[in-house]
């Protein structure tokens, strides 16, 4: 999508958005922009501590296509799609691993540590950019650096 075809920046698109997401108790996870000929598709990405259920992104999109109403950021026809990130998304951020605490997971780490590329157990902490990880053989303390992603284990 071209910055032509919105009467406001992308930047800005997704602070706004942002901003009416939380105000719900939620967390813009995402925000995708696309356009298929003319018509533009927008896609949000929403959570939340313990997860967000369907009926909940039904009533997120209904409050957020009234305020794209009043802004109207686009020179064209538009689609609004909110969404849960889904169950097998991987965790990059620190939001991310935060939202999913107390959960069993497997984290795929930049450089081995202890020999190990990954570590498994279960996410005990999320403490700044240090996630605490209780594993078969103790308790691992990385940095969000040190980790590629994480998957949590169903």
């Amino acid at each position: 999508m071209g910055v032509s075809d919105m009467s406001i920046s992308k930047e800005d698109l997704e602070r706004m958005i942002a901003e009416v997401i939380e105000s719900e108790g939620f967390e813009l996870v995402e925000m995708k922009l696309a356009h298929h000929g003319k018509h533009h598709v927008l896609r949000i990405f929403a959570d939340r501590v313990g997860g967000i259920t369907l009926d909940q992104c039904g009533s997120l999109s209904r409050t957020l296509e009234r305020k794209l109403d009043e802004v109207d950021p686009f020179d064209a026809a538009y689609t609004l799609e909110v969404s849960s990130p889904g169950l097998d998304r991987p965790l990059t951020t620190t939001a991310d691993f935060r939202r999913k605490a107390g959960k069993n997971m497997r984290l795929l780490l930049e450089t081995p540590v202890n020999g190990n590329d990954h570590a498994e157990g279960c996410l005990k902490a999320v403490e700044h950019d240090k996630l605490v990880l209780e594993t078969d053989h103790g308790v691992v303390e990385l940095t969000i650096d040190q980790v590629k992603h994480g998957k949590i284990l169903y």
